[in-house]
């Protein structure tokens, strides 16, 4: 009897909008201002973005807000680039004199590595037009501390995948 083995390739459509936003807002001062401009409802998420750095040693932990706009029928979404978390004792220890000594060393972490000047995103998934699109970006960086808002082309990213909503 001869068996069959069969493969499936499974392609994401990174089918939605993505702006990257630099400010040194924490994240809930940020909701709550694009919240107040854009007549939006972003709300933190039950569950954050979870990643698992050098070999899992590592867990980071990135904050997630979400928001449907039940008028347009578009998904929002708002996600911190970077995650400060304290190093894992195995990758303190480096063979020196202060061996054990090193306590709450702190690295910080990106979702989108490549990306590291980008403090959040913003993904919107449904339909938006270019007058919509510019309009938004226009609302966000007059901001008041937004220093810059730009469109990210996503098939230019290397870590795409993590911006994959689960």
């Amino acid at each position: 009897m001869t068996k069959k083995s069969f493969s499936i390739d499974f392609e994401y459509d990174y089918n939605f909008l993505l702006i990257g936003i630099c400010s040194p807002l924490k994240d809930y001062h940020l909701s709550y201002k694009l919240n107040k401009e854009l007549n939006a409802s972003l709300s933190r998420s039950e569950l954050d973005i979870a990643m698992n750095f050098d070999d899992g040693i590592e867990k980071a932990y990135f904050s997630l807000y979400e928001y449907w706009d039940e008028q347009y029928q578009n998904q929002w979404y708002l996600l911190t680039n970077k995650c400060q978390i304290v190093c894992a004792d195995e990758s303190q220890d480096q063979g020196t004199i202060f061996d054990g000594f090193i306590q709450n060393n702190k690295k910080i972490k990106y979702l989108i590595p490549e990306n590291s000047k980008t403090d959040y995103y913003l993904q919107v998934h449904g339909i938006f037009n270019e007058d919509s699109k510019q309009h938004l970006l226009k609302n966000i960086t007059q901001l008041n501390r937004v220093v810059s808002a730009y469109e990210i082309d996503i098939t230019k990213l290397r870590s795409k995948e993590n911006l994959i909503i689960r």
